[in-house]
């Protein structure tokens, strides 16, 4: 590889990265596709043999941005090939890079959950929730809390759809568990934009409790939330911002259509 290509390579691995914080919040695809952009370049510039960590690191964040795509747009293809590229990164990260096994699972895990919501199909979900579970007991809590956390959280979030999408609330009562555990992690601070996710998660646990096993109860705790999430969103993700007020309009609509069944 020419002199100049690693330096570049690394340099859009940053650029991609940063893209994709800023799209985290945006409303628009326009950070989003500079992203993809970015990382699709840099794997042209390296490759597995030249360069193998660096090439799954490329390949890790693309298939980051796919899986946003896809989340976004709920288009199963770009999640199918957000998967693959995920599926690639893993395989490289066991074979060069032992260290990142735990990321490239927690990605790998994420992916399948959101192909799994997409697509309301619980197929993908034994391997996420297995994926994210390999991935939580690489993660040292002492050592790196919020990668902890977020990891922790996935899987609630996995084993949330699983029990959803089959009707087993014994899956919902452990994604409470796993939301439970980081909320004593201590984010509110350490992590804001983390701790935010998290309370629109329970939220959103909550009113898929309700519809398996309908209490009032549930509502208000979404409502609750909600309202503590879009708090912390309003300072600067129109994106999550505009998701609290989407999923506090579906818990109004179970509670309207509670009322109106007597």
């Amino acid at each position: 590889m020419p002199p100049g290509k690693p330096r570049a390579a690394l340099a859009l691995f940053t650029l991609g990265g940063c893209f994709y914080r800023l799209a985290e919040r945006a409303t628009t695809d326009t950070h989003v596709a500079a992203a993809r952009r970015a990382f699709e370049a840099g794997l042209r510039l390296t490759g597995r043999r030249k360069d193998p960590v660096l090439w799954g690191s490329h390949l890790h964040g693309l298939g980051t941005v796919l899986q946003g795509l896809g989340e976004r747009a709920r288009d199963a293809g770009s999640l199918r090939q957000a998967v693959a590229a995920a599926r690639a990164a893993l395989a490289v990260a066991r074979e060069h890079d032992p260290d990142d096994v735990k990321n490239a699972s927690n990605t790998l895990g994420t992916t399948l959950q959101t192909l799994a919501e997409v697509t309301a199909d619980p197929a993908p979900l034994p391997e996420a929730i297995a994926c994210l579970e390999d991935a939580l007991a690489l993660k040292d809590r002492t050592a790196d809390l919020v990668g902890w956390a977020e990891t922790r959280n996935n899987l609630g979030l996995a084993r949330r759809w699983r029990g959803a999408l089959t009707g087993d609330l014994s899956d919902l009562d452990r994604a409470r568990e796993d939301y439970a555990a980081c909320e004593g992690a201590g984010l509110r601070d350490a992590a804001p934009f983390l701790w935010a996710r998290l309370q629109w998660n329970i939220a959103d646990l909550a009113l898929a409790r309700f519809r398996l096993a309908p209490d009032p109860a549930l509502l208000d705790a979404a409502r609750s939330h909600l309202a503590a999430a879009r708090a912390v969103f309003a300072e600067g993700s129109d994106h999550q911002t505009a998701r609290c007020d989407a999923l506090l309009a579906e818990v109004e609509a179970a509670a309207q259509d509670r009322r109106a069944g007597g």
